[in-house]
């Protein structure tokens, strides 16, 4: 598809009110950080293991896509919603694969009766109340930029609120803008400020505890 097409597709998935965001309450804000809590909410979620969060993004995002166009039990259009938000599961070693999890948020018009996926990759994320610290960025993000505001965010915690969260855990990003917006982007990193911290599912904890694996078979992609 042609960038300009690209564009057309994801602009006619955005209803006139603009994009609906995901609800959420401040707690309290730091300096450069904030506390939020997300209340339980149904997200349509896809994953894959990857090198990279780039590599991995594009594919993710078209099956979710496909979902709200119509790809649904209902086969009905739901709006495009925002933070699409990847829960990165970072691998056991430099070359080792990493799990990513794209979730989009489903709208509360659709959060009671909400139309299953036809896609086997593709399913309902039933994700109960958590609590996040939270920083914002603006650009465009990438692996690198999402790497350093991960350790930008931990790095700005108060002691006390460096003991609520481990920073070698999986985090999320949560991406707000479509790729034709320019300027006043924004970006955000999230890691769960309570124990025990969220697990997408119990395939994700069991992952989170594997064995150390070297994985020297495989390749790190430049950044």
């Amino acid at each position: 598809m042609a960038l300009s097409g690209l564009f057309q597709t994801i602009r006619g998935a955005i209803t006139g009110g603009g994009i609906k965001t995901a609800p959420y309450t401040v707690i309290r804000q730091e300096k450069d950080y904030e506390e939020r809590l997300y209340p339980a909410q149904k997200w349509v979620k896809t994953r894959v293991e990857n090198i990279s969060k780039d590599s991995a993004s594009s594919a993710m995002f078209w099956k979710l896509f496909n979902y709200i166009s119509g790809q649904n039990s209902k086969q009905i259009k739901i709006p495009m919603t925002a933070p699409v938000t990847v829960f990165i599961e970072p691998g056991s070693g430099p070359n080792c694969e990493s799990t990513f999890t794209m979730a989009f948020y489903i709208p509360s018009e659709f959060q009671e009766d909400t139309p299953e996926p036809t896609a086997d990759d593709v399913s309902i994320e039933e994700r109960p109340e958590f609590k996040v610290l939270t920083r914002t960025y603006g650009g465009f993000s990438n692996d690198r930029v999402t790497k350093q505001e991960h350790i930008n965010l931990f790095t700005s915690l108060s002691e006390e609120d460096k003991q609520l969260v481990d920073q070698s855990a999986p985090y999320y990003y949560a991406g707000y803008d479509p790729p034709f917006k320019l300027f006043y982007r924004r970006n955000e990193v999230w890691m769960n400020s309570f124990q025990p911290r969220l697990q997408i599912d119990a395939e994700s904890e069991q992952q989170a505890f594997a064995p150390p694996n070297s994985c020297s078979g495989v390749n790190t992609p430049e950044n």
